[in-house]
């Protein structure tokens, strides 16, 4: 399976993009949705070839640092969906963390999560616009040598609804055989 692989950054750099990742994590509630970097529109092949060639021209740790910003962002879309695949798993899986990821994760996500020691989910993410809720399809019981799918035909559908015992103290229900919120 291919990785994100990135030089090594220096203690100082990935101790401040920790800082700043966990300042983000703690003011975040639910409903805020994580900020992301102003990007520019390309407009040209001459434009996208300058663009090519001043990321060249980045340091290590700028690199580094992109990087480590982009893995953060990958496992925030993955975290979106982890009680939805759990629930679809019918198991609570004892590991949630993103290894490979493709995509601008911005409209379109498809990540590896590993989800225990050899155990994998690929979710395959897109939304047609960022104000837009997630369509998300999810593929279980991969290995790490599984390669991520750039089709959407290799996924099964991730049922968007949940049980009202999840949302609700449902205890008192008496129609729950009848039941229109399911």
């Amino acid at each position: 399976c291919p990785a994100q692989s990135a030089a090594i950054p220096s203690a100082s750099t990935v101790e401040n993009a920790r800082r700043m990742v966990v300042a983000m994590k703690s003011s975040q509630t639910p409903e805020k949705k994580p900020m992301r970097s102003v990007t520019e529109y390309i407009r040209s092949p001459a434009q996208l070839n300058q663009i090519k060639s001043e990321a060249g021209k980045q340091s290590r740790q700028q690199n580094a640092a992109k990087n480590f910003f982009r893995k953060n962002e990958a496992q925030m879309v993955a975290d979106l969906f982890r009680a939805r695949v759990e629930q679809e798993l019918e198991e609570e899986v004892e590991d949630w963390r993103v290894t490979d990821f493709q995509g601008d994760l911005t409209r379109k996500a498809i990540l590896k999560v590993q989800v225990g020691q050899d155990e994998f989910v690929h979710l395959y993410a897109t939304r047609p616009s960022r104000n837009d809720h997630w369509i998300c399809l999810y593929a279980p019981f991969k290995t790490p040598r599984c390669t991520l799918e750039m089709t959407e035909d290799y996924y099964y559908d991730l049922p968007d609804r949940r049980m009202c015992s999840e949302r609700f103290d449902v205890s008192s229900c008496s129609t729950r055989e009848m039941c229109q919120l399911m």
